[in-house]
């Protein structure tokens, strides 16, 4: 699976960690990845990453659990530890030829303060 999201940011070293969401089912998982590729842009970035797992789990061939999904949290830090808010303005699955775009969840902000290293 790989998730492609567009974020609007004032940070130029933001990098997000891993986002916490919670399905239909109502389980919590953390969105998480083996690779990542960012494009910096003026006001924020956008991001591929590949290898999408639910927690420890590929989450390949799961696209279906993610209709209806809430964000619950996001993990990002800056190398600077600077304050920032973001928000997320694009977030794309894609899993085997099929996309699910989360579009009725956009944009999201978040107020997420100091950013925290890992």
């Amino acid at each position: 699976m790989i998730l492609y999201l567009s974020v609007s940011t004032d940070l130029e070293d933001l990098v997000i960690d891993y986002i916490e969401v919670k399905l239909a089912t109502g389980a919590t998982v953390s969105l998480n990845w083996d690779e990542s590729d960012i494009e910096r842009l003026d006001g924020g970035f956008r991001a591929r990453y590949k290898g999408v797992y639910f927690n420890e789990e590929y989450a390949n061939g799961k696209i279906g659990s993610l209709r209806k999904m809430q964000i619950d949290r996001i993990g990002i830090y800056a190398e600077s530890g600077s304050y920032s808010d973001i928000v997320i303005t694009e977030m794309i699955f894609e899993d085997a030829g099929e996309q699910y775009d989360m579009e009725y969840l956009l944009p999201y902000a978040t107020g997420m303060g100091r950013c925290e290293m890992p």
